[in-house]
């Protein structure tokens, strides 16, 4: 009965002047309860930034495939389009030559019919954000939080102490230690974030926003995610 999402909040610029638009990709491995509903395990996450649209589109359906998901849910505006699509049509891994089969969307006619592959697996979630919706994921995510219903990786500190004992981590290289504690450094970012957003009500609609200088791509991608699930 297991589920499993993919995530992904589309930036392609990677900047200095603005830290807010990196693409951020979350793993969402939703088990059912006892009462019919499912509760939500972060299992993995990553950010990346500066990446070309091909190579973005890539990064994703490798992951969509190695996790084993059942759906992607992908912010489809602006940049967005432009990754589902690369998704849209058969693509291979210049490194590997593997072939990755067209995906197509499940939610949005105009956006499925963009997809000519016939047959393509509707599994794509597209988001079009407005501001209903936003308030929706934000009303959503926090009650997931309140209720317990969604779990967080350990903090990197946690991890590295469980991984100590692992026969082996100790004798890794800096560069493989980092890359193996990435999704739990990731996953302090994205409480950072969380807790740094500003709040906003006007009339029945929620915003939230980044302070200056701070991004929002984790949670915007994390909240897209919990509101399909």
């Amino acid at each position: 009965g297991e589920i499993r999402t993919l995530s992904a909040d589309i930036a392609l610029m990677a900047s200095t002047k603005f830290k807010n638009d990196a693409t951020a990709l979350f793993i969402n491995q939703m088990l059912p309860t006892k009462a019919g509903r499912y509760s939500s395990n972060i299992v993995y996450t990553e950010s990346n930034e500066g990446l070309h649209t091909e190579d973005e589109a890539l990064v994703i359906r490798k992951m969509f495939d190695e996790f084993e998901c059942d759906y992607l849910v992908l912010d489809v505006r602006n940049v967005g389009l432009s990754i589902f699509d690369l998704l849209a049509r058969d693509m291979s891994d210049p490194d590997t030559g593997e072939i990755y089969p067209a995906l197509s969307c499940c939610n949005n006619k105009d956006i499925a019919a963009r997809c000519t592959v016939p047959n393509a697996p509707k599994v794509v979630w597209a988001i079009t954000g407005s501001a209903k919706l936003n308030s929706d994921c934000a009303v959503l995510l926090r009650e997931g939080f309140r209720s317990g219903r969604i779990r967080l990786l350990a903090s990197e500190y946690d991890a590295e102490d469980v991984f100590g004992e692992c026969k082996g981590f100790k004798s890794l290289s800096a560069a493989d230690k980092t890359a193996l504690l990435l999704p739990y450094i990731n996953t302090s970012l994205l409480i950072n974030e969380l807790v740094n957003l500003q709040y906003e009500e006007n009339g029945q609609v929620v915003k939230l926003k980044e302070k200056p200088g701070a991004r929002k791509d984790r949670y915007s991608s994390l909240s897209y995610n919990y509101y399909v699930a």
